[in-house]
């Protein structure tokens, strides 16, 4: 079989095979008309709670009206979180071809965007305006069921056209154009913000985030179509994003590549096929298997106590052949690691999650075998069942959350409800709204108001319905956590990684009206809010080459910064980004930041009393050239920003520009070294705190109490006090948190599994 052959199937010659997504409207069938009888339980697939762990999810806090696209409603989309227009916002799209925006906190609708072919892709989102925190929504148009309308598509934060890109097959193709079923994922593949998917057809794009052009190298020639969303991961921890992605195969030829029937597992080049012989050069490595793989790859450390990065992948149900309803591991070379037999299709697209609370990702994956379903936790080092789990249809991916156990818990999308299974056991907690049938992917977020959101979309008799429920209690810190898997393929990017050298950025606003609370950042970048304030991203799920020493918050609360001890800085939210010393070798370690009262610039203090300066801080003088008794382990701004204070581990002091010296512990004999200080509010005064809790008050800053006296569980690392100055509050490395003075309660890590320490904290 010749190039120009190779789509044969898709276009419907003689012989042509299904294609898996095809049964879409057959399954839908449950959800529709008079039909809805047909989508309670089966008594087979009985789901009974037997919860190990209470959770009161409670009623919706809203839910839309059923929307009017009964024939076409949302199944294969999952929703997504965008920073729009009035704040975080749901996105989904529907078969006949609408994107659906909600507001977060009320459910009021934002914008609904027509595509012009359906929409079974997930959106993802980035803010790729400059100037801009707004999101740019992505999505792939088109499916199995019209394969020749649709494409790659970007709507504007406000709901309008941002571009729109056709794929073009080879001229030898006799269909010119298919559409893109794919979820586009986005990512820095060369240079900027880019997006990238496969397409029904030949080729597979990948473009500009911002402008969709396309990046060098692409077009690149799959040969076959693809339905699966791409993982974007820095597999080789060289600062390169590889595109790790499945895909169908057709038997033929094409530009000298002989292609069996059945499926495969590519990692793609970021640069495509610039710089190789053919049209389909540029791979690292592909895997092949005997049956299609319709399952969007997922990546990350899950071969046990092994740091190696692996990828693992459903297949389809095409060829009935030995890997079908398999779910196959291998390591970011394409070689083998391990494999399981299921009890039905594996197109879902797996999990990686903590479920067990060791630290350790297993990989969670659902089934379909035409009339039932099953949920499986399989061991991530050789994919052993931990537990097994049977209940409806499962068609779309797992998501999961912890829910108040210290680990990960389970929500399963059915055909009859999302059904919440105990992460460690598999046991049932509860089914949410068994009434309506799903088959894409649960939505669970850091709410504005600080708990933890669960957005479901599905289908009734008269069309799709959007709930959202928030969990009393509960704190939304923990959704981004390392080890969690919160919606479809890991996060809004839809990179699918779990655990490589990748940031991961999700929508936040500044808190409305006067921010309250804090932040506190662990040495994996890992960072938990409190209060009012929004959770913006972290870096606890990446591989860092420094540990985070410290944080400072935007004025509004926001975003912030995170800076490592090689001075790397990591922005989010409102923070921007005005240099680093990351690439800058220094005498001393970095331990510390502070940023500038209008949030345009920072300092960083080294341990030396060095300064680096970037964006409006100004440079007012420094230790560096200075023997010092002691290290520098903190500093802090007067309330202009024209001086500031450093802190050595002794409580000596040291002042610059227009902060005055009130006095230091300098010639004291502590108890425990000094690890922290904080202003007070008029700058006439200052505040030390010791690792032990004791508190040193000088000028104008008063005691209001200590630890000094208290047995602690870890010790304190850091400080911050209130905007009025009559009270403070301090941190332990367990993120155990004191609150003294006008200081009020928010919540505490203290009772928390952590991967890393906290190592320091922003309040307001």
């Amino acid at each position: 079989m010749t190039k120009d052959h190779m789509t044969v199937g898709m276009h419907g010659a003689p012989g042509a095979r299904s294609f898996g997504r095809k049964a879409t409207a057959a399954v839908l069938v449950l959800g529709t008309g008079a039909l809805i009888g047909a989508m309670q339980l089966p008594a087979a697939a009985q789901v009974d709670a037997v919860s190990s762990h209470a959770i009161n999810f409670g009623a919706p806090k809203w839910q839309t009206s059923v929307l009017p696209d009964a024939s076409t409603p949302i199944a294969l989309s999952s929703p997504n979180v965008a920073n729009l227009p009035g704040g975080p916002a749901v996105v989904v799209g529907d078969e006949g071809g609408n994107v659906y925006s909600f507001n977060l906190a009320t459910g009021a609708k934002v914008w609904t965007y027509y595509a012009g072919a359906p929409v079974n892709s997930s959106p993802s989102v980035a803010a790729v305006t400059p100037g801009s925190a707004l999101d740019t929504v992505y999505v792939g148009s088109g499916d199995a069921g019209i394969p020749t309308a649709g494409g790659y598509q970007a709507i504007s934060p406000s709901g309008g056209d941002q571009w729109f890109v056709q794929e073009a097959n080879p001229p030898t193709d006799p269909t010119a154009h298919n559409g893109v079923q794919a979820s586009l994922a986005v990512g820095n593949l060369q240079g900027g913000t880019d997006v990238t998917a496969g397409s029904l057809g030949q080729e597979q794009d990948a473009l500009n985030a911002a402008n969709g052009a396309m990046l060098a190298g692409f077009p690149w020639f799959e040969a076959d179509s693809n339905f699966t969303t791409p993982a974007l991961a820095d597999l080789y921890s060289n600062g390169t994003t590889e595109i790790v992605e499945g895909g169908d195969s057709s038997a033929g030829v094409a530009y000298g590549e002989t292609y069996a029937a059945g499926g495969h597992l590519r990692i793609l080049s970021p640069s495509g096929n610039a710089g190789a012989p053919q049209p389909n050069g540029g791979l690292d490595c592909q895997y092949n298997t005997n049956e299609t793989v319709e399952s969007s790859p997922a990546v990350g450390e899950f071969f046990g106590s092994s740091s190696a990065v692996g990828i693992v992948f459903g297949t389809g149900a095409t060829f009935s052949q030995s890997d079908t309803d398999k779910l196959i591991a291998v390591d970011s070379h394409c070689n083998f690691a391990w494999s399981a037999s299921l009890d039905g299709s594996t197109k879902s697209s797996p999990a990686l999650a903590d479920v067990l609370g060791n630290g350790q990702l297993q990989v969670v994956e659902g089934t379909d075998n035409g009339t039932t379903g099953t949920v499986y936790a399989l061991n991530g080092a050789n994919g052993a069942t931990l537990w097994s789990t049977p209940m409806n249809r499962v068609i779309g991916s797992v998501v999961t959350a912890d829910l108040g156990s210290g680990y990960q818990d389970v929500l399963a999308p059915t055909t009859n409800g999302v059904v919440v299974l105990d992460g460690k056991t598999g046991s049932v907690i509860t089914t949410l709204q068994p009434d309506t049938g799903f088959q894409n992917s649960p939505l669970v977020t850091d709410d504005p108001n600080g708990t933890i959101g669960i957005t479901l979309a599905g289908y009734q008799g008269g069309g799709s319905i959007v709930y959202h429920y928030e969990i009393a209690g509960s704190n939304g810190s923990v959704v981004n956590e390392a080890g969690a898997w919160p919606q479809f393929h890991h996060d809004p990017q839809l990179t699918g990684d779990a655990g490589t050298t990748q940031n991961i950025e999700v929508p936040c606003n500044a808190p409305a009206g006067k921010p309250s609370g804090y932040y506190m950042a662990a040495s994996d970048g890992g960072v938990f809010n409190f209060g009012n304030l929004p959770f913006c991203g972290s870096t606890g799920a990446i591989g860092l080459n420094k540990p985070v020493v410290g944080m400072a918050a935007t004025p509004d609360g926001g975003g912030y910064w995170l800076v490592a001890s090689d001075g790397g800085i990591f922005s989010f939210g409102d923070a921007s980004f005005y240099g680093s010393t990351g690439a800058i070798h220094l005498n001393e370690p970095i331990v510390g930041m502070t940023a500038t009262p209008d949030g345009k610039g920072y300092w960083l203090v080294a341990s030396d009393g060095g300064i680096f300066t970037f964006g409006d801080a100004k440079f007012y003088g420094s230790t560096g050239a200075m023997h010092l008794n002691r290290p520098i382990v903190g500093m802090a701004t007067t309330p202009d920003g024209k001086g500031y204070w450093l802190v050595a581990s002794d409580g000596g002091i040291f002042t610059f520009g227009d902060a005055k010296f009130y006095g230091s512990t300098g010639a004291i004999a502590l108890n425990q070294p000094v690890v922290g200080m904080a202003p007070t509010h008029d700058g006439l005064g200052y505040w030390l705190v010791a690792s032990d809790g004791g508190i040193f008050t000088f000028g104008d800053a008063t005691f209001y109490g200590s630890t000094g006296n208290i047995h602690l569980n870890q010790p304190v690392v850091g400080m911050a006090a209130t905007p009025d100055g009559k009270g403070y509050r301090f941190v332990a490395a367990d993120g155990g948190i004191f609150n003294f003075g006008d200081a009020h309660p928010d919540g505490s890590l203290g009772g928390t599994h952590l991967n890393k320490p906290v190592v320091g904290m922003a309040g307001f």
